[in-house]
């Protein structure tokens, strides 16, 4: 799937899928109520009342049938939507069917709203569009949008850019489920309660959206025991679904955009890194080579002078360019000098790769910065466009009604989306209800994301600068000040580069005391110097000691059975501990280079091939920067690791398998031999084979020399 249509193959679905049912509500409002208000007092027909306490003026017959086929068409086609999600019907069958039968129900509900309008206008000044008037409008809009947005899904894979079906997460079909649920929850109980109130279905719908999203404005309320009563399940279980409904959006927008955004970010950055250190390295070899063919050419130079040095610099230079043009080792491992260069080498390579290792970790970081940048400017800017833009449409719909100023719809839409509610403004006109009930549902979400992407950014750097303020106030820290003077020498007025000095000196002292007698020690035992060593490598596999780059460069020795058995059985613990931490854990560099170790002694029969790869391919087994790096992984650190470890371990034990006491002595007598070539012999043969076998066994058996002097001793 090509990631530039990656929105229209995931995120257009499951925004059809939620929003279907939203549109079915709309509908059914727009069908149960009368599109006109009759504004005049029944008291005295020249007064004019509200539109909450205004009588309604029936419609058509013709206008309730086309309604009624409008809303049956969108039903039909959400069912088939259903039933794609499913994967119940193909998709090339079920969504060309909801995307024809959404554009028609539009289309009727248009045709539906210019007759009424042509032929059943009401009067002006005394009669007026009702709520289900405006919940036509909703519906055909909403209608007209998710058939829209899938055509442009069908229109992606008519081209070829994903194939037939949606690709949706676990919490993504979780998240069209729980909003069906939600809808029909909301739709059933206005029923209900209209039914059982007396209420307008419109007026219904918007008391049990108030009732769900917590608001509360007060306007209207049940005045019924019976409905009093079944406020207490209606309102928690709405507020659950709610909750449910809220948090699978947050997770799926959470999900497709580290998948989508994030990650195409990430390696977009990742490569041109890549690149530039690709770039770097060549020319440093490009260096290397040009200084060392200037080395060549001066000693060419020098050798090609009548009045050289020495007559032997000639036979110097060929030696050396023998030397440099053979492939072949000058050295052999026992050779201290060969050891030193080998060290060396392998300093170097690990200098190198943990300086890759140090931009890729700067690379994890901006990336996440980058990550949590963007979705605070994200939910920070939907939650500006609904707060203002809703303020502007409850202006013009409520500004001839309760004559609201743009900054009275400001303050109520604040007001509103925080689930405040204080009554003082409320919606009162059916075109101002109708679109709270279409804006809440969306806006009261987007704060719930604001505040979790809050918490990760602000709120998150809020705590860290108090706990750094209280590390030097309230609750000081041990050591605080001596950091703050180190980081900043200033402060000490001279006396901290005064004990740096003699800090300095003390310290190199005491490690050429500490070097002489650990040097004595291991002359004197080294058998314990070796034990010492073997625990070092267990601490070093369990984590209780970290390697730095000279300790790893020396450990090049291949590990016996039982060591590297139980350095990867430590490994595998330390590993599982770190999955049980609350924030997941990211190893330095050395650490990796510990893992990778295990991991190719493992694979490894002799401690050559191990140095033989590490010549080759350097101390790990990818390129930090590259797209084969463990830090690209879906997977944690801490699990990349332990499935490694662990494949290790398997694979270590296939190629050395416990010794069987059973098996060794039947290997030791050569029974095995026996009873496979007994089958080709004569009797003869077999005879003289069993023969000899009893006499090995009672030549085992047979005490020896030692036993038996001793034994006679005793008899003495």
């Amino acid at each position: 799937m090509r990631s530039d249509w990656w929105f229209a193959s995931t995120a257009i679905p499951i925004l059809a899928a939620t929003l279907g049912p939203l549109a079915n509500v709309l509908s059914i409002g727009a069908l149960v109520t009368y599109w006109r208000l009759d504004l005049r007092d029944p008291a005295d027909p020249a007064s004019i009342v509200p539109q909450l306490k205004a009588r309604s003026i029936p419609d058509p017959r013709w206008c309730y049938w086309i309604n009624v086929s409008s809303l049956i068409l969108g039903f039909v086609g959400n069912f088939f939507l259903l039933l794609n999600f499913t994967n119940r019907i193909r998709y090339i069958i079920s969504l060309p069917t909801t995307i024809l039968l959404w554009f028609t129900a539009c289309g009727i509900l248009i045709g539906d709203l210019a007759a009424m309008h042509t032929y059943s206008r009401p009067t002006a000044g005394v009669e007026i569009y009702s709520g289900g008037f405006w919940y036509a409008i909703g519906a055909a809009s909403f209608y007209f949008f998710l058939a829209s947005i899938l055509l442009i899904n069908f229109v992606g894979y008519v081209r070829g850019h994903y194939p037939q079906y949606f690709d949706l997460t676990e919490d993504q079909r979780t998240l069209i489920i729980q909003t069906m649920f939600f809808f029909i929850w909301m739709a059933g109980g206005a029923g209900i309660y209209a039914r059982l109130e007396g209420w307008q279905y419109n007026d219904a719908l918007y008391y049990c959206d108030v009732t769900i999203l917590t608001i509360g404005f007060g306007d209207i309320y049940p005045t019924r025991t019976v409905t009093r009563a079944l406020l207490i399940p209606f309102s928690l279980g709405g507020i659950i679904m709610l909750g449910l409904v809220v948090s699978s959006i947050y997770r799926s927008v959470q999900e497709l955009g580290e998948q989508k955004v994030t990650k195409g970010h990430f390696e977009h950055v990742r490569a041109k890194a890549e690149d530039r250190a690709v770039a770097t390295s060549l020319e440093l070899q490009r260096k290397e080579i040009e200084a060392e063919m200037a080395r060549e050419r001066a000693m060419a130079k020098q050798a090609a002078r009548p009045s050289s040095r020495s007559p032997a610099t000639a036979v110097q230079y060929q030696l050396s360019m023998d030397v440099a043009m053979s492939r072949e080792p000058t050295l052999t491992k026992s050779s201290t000098i060969g050891s030193r260069m080998k060290k060396t080498r392998r300093i170097k390579v690990l200098r190198d790769e943990k300086q890759r290792f140090a931009e890729m970790r700067n690379l994890q970081h901006k990336a996440k910065l980058w990550k949590n940048t963007l979705r605070l400017s994200m939910s920070l800017s939907t939650f500006t466009v609904f707060w203002c833009v809703g303020a502007v449409a409850f202006w013009k719909a409520e500004t001839g009604t309760t004559g609201q100023t743009y900054w009275e719809t400001v303050y109520f839409c604040w007001v509103a989306i925080l689930s405040i509610g204080y009554g003082d403004f409320s919606p009162k006109t059916g075109a101002g209800r109708c679109f709270f009930l279409i804006w809440s549902v969306i806006a009261v979400p987007s704060i719930t994301m604001l505040a979790s992407d809050l918490t990760a950014t602000v709120v998150s750097a809020f705590n860290t600068w108090s706990s750094r303020l209280a590390d030097f106030t309230l609750l000081p820290k041990e050591g605080i000040w001596t950091a703050l003077v180190e980081r900043h020498p200033w402060l000490s007025l001279g006396l901290a580069q005064a004990k740096r000095d003699w800090q300095s000196k003390h310290n190199e002292l005491r490690n050429r005391v500490e070097t002489l007698e650990a040097r004595i020690k291991e002359i004197e035992n080294s058998e314990e110097a070796s034990s010492s060593a073997g625990k070092r490598d267990d601490a070093y596999a369990a984590g209780n000691l970290s390697p730095d780059i000279e300790a790893l460069a020396a450990r090049a020795r291949q590990p016996d059975a039982g060591a590297l058995a139980r350095q990867l059985a430590l490994a595998i613990r330390r590993t599982a501990h770190d999955l049980t931490l609350d924030s997941p854990r990211q190893y330095k560099y050395e650490e990796w280079a510990e893992f990778t170790r295990l991991i190719r002694f493992s694979v490894a029969r002799h401690s050559d091939d191990v140095e033989r790869e590490e010549e080759e391919e350097g101390l790990v087994q990818w390129d930090w920067l590259g797209e084969d790096s463990p830090m690209m992984a879906d997977q944690s650190e801490s699990e990349f690791v332990l499935d490694r470890l662990c494949e290790s371990l398997v694979r270590y034990l296939r190629k050395n398998p416990p010794a069987d006491p059973f098996v060794s002595a039947v290997k030791e007598r050569g029974e095995d031999a026996l009873r496979l070539r007994s089958a080709g012999m004569n009797e003869d043969e077999r005879d003289k084979i069993m023969t000899a076998a009893e006499e090995k066994k009672r030549a085992d058996l047979e005490p020896l020399p030692e036993e038996k002097e001793h034994e006679h001793e005793h008899i003495a």
